[in-house]
């Protein structure tokens, strides 16, 4: 693996390290609030942050929108130890696809048109993770919560 995927990769298990830690600090009692109204729910929240690396694996991988309906569908996660095993899983997979890649650069498409080199893919993937990361972050503040987590080395 190149020098760029393996700093990319330490820079995605460090976000998710950190996403871990914040899920640590919710109570699944919590999991149904609405910290905004006309948002997620907090377990909506990191139900997605939890298979954001597999769902972005099925894109990479050319997936349609309906195969991409499906696969949200078949994959709810809904308690904290099943969303934490979600997110090491999809990290592995993750990395375990990359490792396979030949070349870095190739391309796929999306299924609305967007066209990137597997590193590109990779970059968004990161991207998203600390996207919602931030929104997990803010839920936590909103309920109450002090999230002491470090967001950035």
């Amino acid at each position: 693996m190149n020098t760029y995927l393996q700093n990319t990769f330490h820079q995605i298990q460090f976000t998710i390290n950190s996403i871990k830690a914040l899920i640590e600090l919710i109570d699944e009692s919590d999991f149904q609030i609405f910290p905004i109204e006309g948002k997620r729910t907090v377990v909506d929240l990191v139900s997605h942050l939890a298979i954001i690396c597999k769902a972005d694996l099925q894109i990479i991988g050319q997936a349609s929108m309906e195969e991409m309906n499906a696969f949200y569908e078949l994959n709810t996660v809904n308690s904290k130890k099943e969303i934490l095993e979600q997110l090491n899983e999809g990290y592995e997979e993750l990395v375990c696809y990359y490792e396979s890649l030949p070349d870095a650069f190739s391309t796929a498409t999306s299924y609305w048109g967007t066209t990137y080199s597997q590193f590109e893919w990779l970059l968004e993937i990161l991207a998203h993770l600390n996207h919602h990361r931030a929104q997990l972050h803010l839920y936590i503040t909103l309920l109450g919560k002090e999230p002491v987590v470090m967001l950035f080395e």
